[in-house]
């Protein structure tokens, strides 16, 4: 479904900081797959988001979605089929428009507009059905600009805008990161439930061991570039918060840190 295929990323070529992050890195993650990524800063995590939705480009190595060759799409027509949410709740939204406005831009990705009112004024009932399972009240907040809502409120808004419409690949780039304990715990809930029921292949990134443990069908932990744990299924469902953390620090110390 995604494969990334001999990948080779450098940073700061022809400068005495010169570093080559992935070289020769393949990667390939099955329809409706939720992998779950972690690893130390600068193992290569982001990159790889940065890869799949065409933010940055590999110096070689070739992108496949659903068999297509994207490698060389720009990040606008790739955003088509690929969602990402950002760490930063004030991300991913026009702050200054309403809860509403926002849901009806997310709703209507990717189709011409005319000279037409934006939002469609029916639409609005659906909206909230929508938002109401989520018990957050935000579908009595349709009116509300999306900046004056709690990060909580704005990151699960976000999430749900972004599987709006029917998408190949969402992304999480440590979504849960900058929330409370209480509030990253119901957006994680929230997220798995989405990507239950919708069946969207999915790759998160996240620090946080807990979550990548209990959440997704398959575990990956980058290290400089390389992939130095990969379990699904039965295997992965035995692993422990512990087991994680064991490695993680084992490949710190080899790490000299």
């Amino acid at each position: 479904m995604l494969e990334l295929k001999g990948i080779r990323k450098v940073f700061n070529r022809g400068t005495p900081d010169e570093s080559v992050l992935f070289d020769g890195f393949d990667l390939s993650v099955a329809e409706g797959e939720f992998v779950s990524i972690v690893g130390s800063n600068g193992s290569g995590k982001t990159t790889l988001l940065n890869l799949i939705s065409g933010t940055v480009a590999p110096e070689a190595g070739r992108i496949f979605l659903r068999g297509q060759d994207v490698t060389a799409q720009k990040e606008f027509v790739r955003a088509r089929r690929i969602a990402r949410v950002f760490q930063d709740p004030a991300g991913g939204m026009a702050g200054g428009m309403t809860v509403a406005e926002n849901m009806a831009i997310a709703e209507n990705k990717g189709r011409r507009y005319g000279l037409s009112a934006g939002l469609n004024k029916k639409r609005v009932a659906a909206y909230r059905d929508l938002l109401r399972p989520l018990g957050l009240g935000l579908e009595d907040k349709m009116n509300v600009p999306v900046g004056a809502l709690s990060g909580g409120q704005r990151q699960v808004l976000t999430l749900l805008v972004a599987t709006m419409t029917p998408v190949d690949v969402l992304l999480l780039d440590e979504h849960t990161a900058a929330l409370d304990p209480k509030t990253a715990e119901q957006t994680m809930a929230l997220t798995d439930a989405i990507v239950r029921e919708k069946k969207i292949t999915t790759l998160m990134v996240t620090h946080n061991l807990r979550f990548a443990a209990g959440y997704g069908t398959r575990l990956c932990m980058f290290d400089k570039g390389k992939i130095v744990l990969d379990v699904s299924g039965e295997e992965k469902a035995q692993k422990q918060v512990d087991d994680l953390l064991s490695l993680f620090n084992e490949i710190s110390v080899e790490c000299g840190n």
